[in-house]
């Protein structure tokens, strides 16, 4: 995944800078949100009922997440990441997939879950650590 995933970007860089916008889209933008998913579970070796635990996403929600049969907040896709142990790379290209936007580093709250993330933070590590620094956690949905 990680190196079709930077030879869609380059590729697809290159193609905006032409005088025309591309017309062949899918060619660079195949990855629908389901087979991102899998993939990352194959490549991962983790099960969706076990992230969707850990990331504390009730059970049900989390399958419809992670099959793209619903689009869920952005916070519910960082707190899949983190549950993945995701890298920061793979997980802006995540929320790229699912089309939330991505992590910036100029946000306070972004750059904190930027740290979570390269530090290898857990849920609970994570929740802890932005309501240190009170930021706003992550919202799972429990207060639903």
């Amino acid at each position: 995944m990680k190196n079709k995933d930077s030879l869609n970007t380059q590729m697809m860089n290159e193609k905006l800078k032409g005088d025309t916008f591309p017309q062949e889209w899918e060619e660079f933008l195949d990855d629908d949100i389901r087979s991102f998913f899998d993939e990352l579970l194959y490549e991962t070796g983790q099960k969706k009922s076990e992230i969707i635990q850990k990331a504390n996403i009730a059970r049900t929600y989390g399958y419809q997440l992670m099959e793209g049969r619903r689009k869920g907040k952005r916070d519910y896709y960082i707190l899949i990441a983190i549950a993945m142990g995701l890298d920061l790379k793979t997980t802006q290209r995540m929320l790229a997939v699912t089309q939330c936007g991505g992590l910036h580093s100029l946000i306070k709250r972004d750059a904190a879950i930027i740290f979570a993330i390269n530090h290898q933070y857990d849920i609970q590590k994570t929740y802890e650590f932005m309501s240190a620094l009170e930021l706003e956690p992550l919202d799972d949905g429990s207060e639903l």
